[in-house]
This record gives structure tokens, sequence and C-alpha cells, in this order.
């Protein structure tokens, strides 16, 4: 069963395109070394026009990657590009808010 771990930046950025821009081209790079990994998502949060009453999230930035299974995803949290990783997290441009990480394991429904 493929295997996700989620990066969720809730917040906001002093400047949201240098944010993404650096993840996009510092962090991506080192992510990529992750063993195992299969891809790297990003969701990038926008304005939609919803007729419903909604409570609209806040999140800048959802950081989906992607593993074959677990084990592969757990073999990845270990690793030294891991480190790497959060080592990086210091260079990230100034981000107010919250930032969690969560492992999931997919199940297509349709």
């Amino acid at each position: 069963m493929t295997a996700s771990y989620i990066v969720r930046y809730h917040g906001t950025a002093k400047d949201r395109n240098d944010f993404l821009s650096h993840y996009r081209n510092s962090h991506a790079p080192i992510l990529k070394k992750f063993p195992g990994i299969d891809s790297l998502i990003l969701h990038h949060g926008v304005e939609s026009n919803d007729p419903f009453p909604i409570k609209q999230g806040k999140n800048l930035l959802i950081a989906e990657m992607t593993f074959h299974d677990l084990p592969a995803l757990n073999a990845a949290l270990t690793s030294s590009a891991r480190a790497e990783a959060r080592e990086d997290f210091q260079n990230f441009p100034p981000f107010d808010g919250d930032v969690t990480h969560q492992a999931f394991v997919k199940e297509r429904v349709f």
C-alpha cells in the first residue's frame, strides 16, 4: 500500500513567493535524496469561489512525499537526507505559523 508523508505549513510567510521558491529550488533537491522516495507533490493554497459557507483553510503549503510502502517511508525518515532536510529548515524564509508532519497510507476509493 502506497505511503505518503505530509508536511503542512499552516500560516503565512513574510514573502510567499520567496518561501515557495526556496522550498521548490533548495529544499526539494534535498528531499529527492530520501531513499525510496517516489514523488514530491506541492499543494499551494489558493482562493476559491465556494458558494457554501465553509471555514477557509490557512495553509501556505502542503508537501506530499510518496513512497512505495510504509517500510520505505520509515527508512527515509531515519536517513542522513532526512537529517539534512531538518537542518535546511533553519534556512527557510520567515514563516509565521505551525508546521506538522504526518505519515499516511493511501486508499483510492474511485
